[in-house]
């Protein structure tokens, strides 16, 4: 039973407790703090245009600068998934029990991790141009010293003399020969291989410094992306999410901005690259740190919750173990997440191979389907999160599930002859675009929904344990399917969604949606 009298601050007893309760007026009601939530997405700002960034650049230095192969570079490159499945959810935790830290629990491991970060970039900046020196003097843009490495491209050269004017290597690239620039890359290959093999410390001290890196930047993804349901009342956490995820959205535009003007020639160095990504993140650091008061945002958002009822009793009696209920709906939401990324990053891997080979599509029109579904996803964000608030998260998942899992379908059965089919891939891609916000939107909100204040890093951290490890085993389990018949990758993908559409609907926790706002005369009732 409540019994409450509200004034302007009334003092109510509700079941043996009693504490004060303002006072909501009728036209009051629980709102999204826009500008808190832009200041903490800041921080996930800097970690998504690390990213992009990273992704773009490291095959491209592992194989054309060190001569990596496919299977050696793509080991190395697989350590960021491998390391977040077991470091991500070790700083979730540890960022959860520094309750004590001055700048705040996160804010802390922000602080700390940007600047780690920053340094790694410059420290691998600085070994990429001492084998981008060396590759140089090797004679990188010498065709004469190319075809040492890569006698194809002089028996190539001989067989169409008669047509070239120049074989100067600059003339050569600028002529748009497709078999020409194969044989130059892999000459240039072989000869990063062997200028490794001779000067194999560059590469050691290379990798020692990435793996620093990614540790460093493992250390505050959890913390950073934890801030979120930190500062921001349950109901609310999907709009939020929505929001963070424009955030992250802005930092790839960034990313795409500095590759456009440090690495946009194949025999430039990324030194300036990396330094300019490094300093991103302290500018960011900086706007963070000056901007965001995360104990402050957190007491805010702790009087949001009681002004409007909506604090989780269990939280408040600090229980400590979640119910068996809720545990089995936590891993429901969790291998949902598995199974979606197992499905969608199957595509999304190997998106430009595919299109390119069997649908005999250009690289720049898979580079525009690619940005296209990267702004659609970004106007899909505030819709998506109108559906959650209005229809629950588990149903707006469940919405982008049947979205994604159809549209991948039709695309089985397309071939480079199929009518249009530069207008129906794209369509579809768009299509199951937007299912991938629909789930990544509220998912996540999901799963910190089952957390306590004291544990939401920690599920942060399980969260991204799950995408990571199916984002670490799709591309080579899709790709053994592909070997038998490439367009198997999209059968492949729907059959993953259909199952994490299977434990959607067994999920029974984490939809929480925001209460009907009440009348002030409501709270003068004697029941609950």
């Amino acid at each position: 039973m409540s019994h409450c009298v509200i004034l302007k601050i009334g003092f109510c007893f509700k079941d043996g407790k009693r504490g004060f309760m303002k006072e909501v007026k009728e036209n009051d009601s629980l709102k999204l703090d826009f500008k808190r939530t832009i200041l903490v997405g800041f921080a996930f700002l800097g970690i998504m245009c690390f990213w992009e960034v990273y992704d773009y650049v490291m095959p491209l230095i592992l194989n054309t600068r060190f001569g990596l192969n496919e299977w050696q570079y793509g080991l190395i490159m697989g350590l960021d998934n491998l390391l977040a499945i077991f470091l991500l959810p070790f700083f979730g935790t540890l960022s959860d029990k520094s309750t004590k830290a001055k700048m705040g629990r996160r804010t802390k491991f922000i602080f700390w991790g940007s600047i780690a970060a920053a340094g790694a970039l410059i420290i691998m900046a600085v070994f990429e141009f001492l084998q981008f020196q060396k590759i140089m003097n090797a004679g990188y843009n010498d065709t004469a010293e190319l075809i040492k490495y890569n006698p194809a491209l002089g028996e190539l050269l001989n067989s169409i003399t008669p047509a070239l004017e120049s074989t100067d290597y600059n003339t050569l690239m600028g002529l748009g020969n497709s078999d020409i620039i194969v044989a130059i890359k892999a000459a240039q290959i072989n000869m990063g291989a062997q200028v490794t093999k001779d000067s194999v410390w560059i590469l050691i001290l290379f990798i020692v410094a990435l793996l620093f890196l990614l540790i460093s930047m493992a250390s505050y993804r959890s913390p950073a992306v934890s801030l979120m349901p930190d500062i921001t009342p349950k109901p609310l956490r999907s709009q939020a999410n929505a929001l963070i995820t424009f955030m992250g959205g802005a930092g790839g535009l960034i990313a795409i901005v500095l590759y456009k003007i440090f690495a946009n020639k194949p025999t430039q160095n990324y030194l300036w690259l990396f330094v300019a990504t490094a300093v991103i993140l302290i500018v960011i650091l900086i706007v963070y740190m000056f901007t965001v008061k995360e104990k402050k945002f957190v007491d805010k958002r702790m009087e949001e919750e009681e002004k409007y009822q909506v604090v989780d009793e269990e939280e408040l009696e600090g229980e400590a173990k979640l119910p068996k209920a809720k545990i089995i709906s936590l891993f429901l939401i969790l291998m949902t997440v598995f199974l979606w990324f197992m499905g969608y990053n199957a595509v999304k891997s190997h998106l430009s191979t595919y299109a390119t080979s069997n649908l005999a599509f250009t690289q720049g029109f898979v580079g525009t389907i690619s940005i296209l579904n990267g702004a659609g996803g970004a106007i899909a964000l505030l819709p998506v999160s109108l559906m959650a608030s209005k229809l629950g998260r588990k149903k707006t998942v469940i919405i982008g599930v049947l979205i994604a899992a159809l549209a991948f379908v039709p695309c089985f059965f397309m071939t480079a002859k199929t009518p249009h089919v530069n207008v129906w891939f794209p369509m579809c891609f768009l299509l199951a675009g937007f299912g991938m916000v629909c789930v990544n939107v509220n998912t996540l909100p999901m799963v910190t929904e089952l957390s306590k204040g004291s544990t939401v890093g920690k599920y942060t951290g399980y969260y991204y344990a799950f995408s990571m490890s199916a984002q670490a085993v799709t591309p080579a389990l899709a790709g053994v399917f592909m070997g038998i018949t490439p367009n198997s990758v999209f059968i492949y993908a729907a059959v993953f969604i259909a199952l994490a559409l299977v434990t959607t609907v067994f999920i029974k926790h984490g939809d929480n949606k925001p209460e009907k706002k009440k009348k002030i005369l409501e709270y003068f009732s004697d029941e609950d």
